[in-house]
């Protein structure tokens, strides 16, 4: 029983250490003008791809968002057993679907990303806090400048598998 109970704890540990150790991670951005579902390929350490895809401005649209990030800065020394803290940054484009007030139709324009977080050491999550602001410009029925996205300051949570 004890050897059955020691191969079930290194099996869950190999597992472990595999996920925290793949290219991929999703998970969920909650923000000032959207709520997104997030899928992230990671590239290498530097670098990663974080694809989203939620409602704008909560409740008048809806917006998918491509951003590519690097990793300014790892602090793996300030937590050593807890966790690897870090920064980001990145820019890309997004586009979606607005309606409110007097505008309403399409809309696409720049994104862009800074964040603050850490990685845990035992369990393949990251948590953080990120400015994603995006300024679009409205394709559709009065044409306009929607700066709403320009507020997107929120938390964002994912797991890597």
């Amino acid at each position: 029983m004890k050897k059955l109970a020691f191969l079930l704890i290194m099996a869950l540990g190999t597992l472990t250490a595999s996920a925290q150790k793949t290219p991929h991670a999703i998970g969920a951005h909650f923000g000032g003008s959207t709520i997104d579902l997030e899928y992230q390929y990671h590239f290498s350490k530097r670098n990663f791809l974080d694809l989203t895809a939620g409602v704008f401005n909560l409740s008048d649209g809806f917006a998918l968002q491509g951003v590519y990030n690097w990793n300014i800065k790892q602090w793996p020394g300030w937590t050593p057993r807890f966790a690897t803290w870090k920064l980001w940054g990145g820019f890309g484009a997004g586009v979606g679907y607005y309606d409110h007030d007097d505008y309403e139709g399409a809309f696409l324009g720049p994104v862009g990303t800074l964040g603050f977080g850490f990685t845990l050491k035992d369990v393949p999550l990251t948590l953080g806090v990120d400015y994603r602001p995006m300024v679009a410009i409205n394709l559709g029925h009065g044409d306009a400048l929607i700066d709403r996205g320009f507020r997107n300051i929120g938390v964002t949570l994912t797991y890597r598998f």
